[in-house]
């Protein structure tokens, strides 16, 4: 018998960019973020680059006449729900995009790339100059800060700074400005990165924790691209706007191993972590089973908070986001060791614990719990075993592990 097939109804969103060889940015990114975040992802190439994480080693502009067609091939067939541009690389291009996006009912993101990671040229002095006839059809810019400094010459050291040069591009005539984060500023931390959004009704400032890492290629094709299929789905801007954040704060955290080590986001790790929540349930539901006397946890693959980490609320059902001492310990615990995703807090006795008393740590209890853990990773930095005193029911040591088979082999 022949099967019926069953059509998925996404909606479409459309990415105006050039192409990364690497793979890292532009139409590649932008398509691989649209579907991870819900969309259906077409697309208009306006450049092809020779590109890896070293460095743009060439660009070839296609003709104004081919983007114009791959716009009109676009529009006359899908629904387009919302539009994101980013590498338009000549002036005669961003002519002709902002005649196709003005024959588009949708939301416009407009990603104004300028330079690639690398600080390689994207695009000459005349896109720059011509990029206001673009914004007056932007529902968001998002400029990084120096794309914002380029663009309204303001200096931006400052949340003030940064707010002040999202006014000024929403007088160039874009209906809002998200102004991301690039070194700290003035008042900030150095651990913590700051996304300032401007629009007509208010200013919105978001912080999250900086990841030491170099590979961030690709982020702001990232970030644009989510906000655009978020806003495809129906979000309001600023739902869709720390969506995008979020998403692009998880591809950060947990880059793509590849190149050079200016290398890649992931900008699937949201939705593989999706995939694999059901799998953790029912790990932590069998090491529940084995082990009755212990409270157990587990972690999504590129698990961020305590929605990521799975374990028995008060009536046994094993689910995300339930306070548990393993749950909050492994979070902190993947801070040192990312690889880490199950632990389990057992009654503790030294003469039971055989070779992994080596490992054992016992810092001050009165101390935050990622402080404890970080103490005990000092200690033994391959998966410590962290014992916390109790004076009502002994000692009670938890450990941690990558996967479920290593936890059973640790816990006595």
């Amino acid at each position: 018998m022949t099967r019926r097939a069953a059509p998925v109804d996404y909606p479409v969103a459309l990415t105006v960019a050039g192409s990364d060889s690497g793979g890292a940015a532009g139409i590649q990114a932008d398509l691989k973020t649209m579907e991870a975040c819900g969309a259906y992802g077409t697309s208009v190439v306006t450049s092809v680059t020779a590109q890896n994480t070293r460095g743009v080693h060439g660009v070839h502009h296609l003709p104004p006449a081919d983007v114009a067609a791959q716009l009109d091939a676009v529009r006359d067939d899908y629904d387009v729900r919302a539009v994101k541009t980013g590498m338009l690389g000549r002036s005669d291009t961003l002519e002709t995009v902002v005649e196709g996006v003005a024959e588009i009912d949708a939301p416009v993101v407009v990603d104004p790339v300028l330079v690639a990671t690398s600080g390689d040229a994207l695009a000459d002095d005349r896109v720059e100059a011509a990029y206001e006839t673009l914004f007056a059809h932007a529902a968001l810019l998002t400029p990084n800060a120096d794309e914002a400094e380029t663009l309204t010459g303001v200096d931006i050291e400052s949340r003030v700074d940064a707010r002040v040069a999202g006014e000024r591009l929403r007088e160039q005539g874009a209906d809002a400005a998200l102004v991301t984060g690039g070194d700290p500023y003035v008042e900030d931390d150095r651990d913590i990165a700051v996304d300032v959004l401007v629009t007509a009704d208010d200013v919105r400032v978001f912080e999250h924790e900086r990841v030491e890492t170099a590979r961030t290629h690709g982020s702001g094709c990232t970030l644009s691209s989510a906000i655009a299929a978020r806003l495809a789905t129906g979000d309001d801007l600023d739902t869709a706007v720390e969506a995008g954040i979020e998403h692009v704060a998880r591809a950060v955290r947990y880059p793509h191993a590849v190149g050079t080590e200016t290398g890649s986001v992931h900008h699937l790790a949201a939705l593989r972590d999706d995939a694999d929540r059901h799998a953790t349930v029912e790990a932590v539901r069998a090491l529940r089973a084995e082990h009755g006397d212990a409270s157990v946890a587990g972690a999504t693959p590129y698990a961020e908070s305590a929605a990521d980490v799975a374990a028995p609320d008060a009536s046994g059902v094993v689910r995300f986001d339930v306070p548990s001492r393993p749950g909050e310990l492994l979070l902190a615990a993947r801070e040192h060791d990312p690889s880490l995703r199950y632990a389990a807090t057992v009654p503790y006795d030294a003469e039971t614990w055989g070779e992994d008393g080596a490992r054992t740590c016992a810092p001050d209890p009165s101390l935050p719990p990622d402080e404890r853990v970080a103490r005990a990773f000092d200690v033994c930095a391959d998966a410590p075993v962290l014992v916390d005193p109790s004076e009502c029911d002994g000692d009670a040591a938890t450990c941690f592990a990558a996967d479920v088979a290593a936890l059973r082999e640790r816990l006595p």
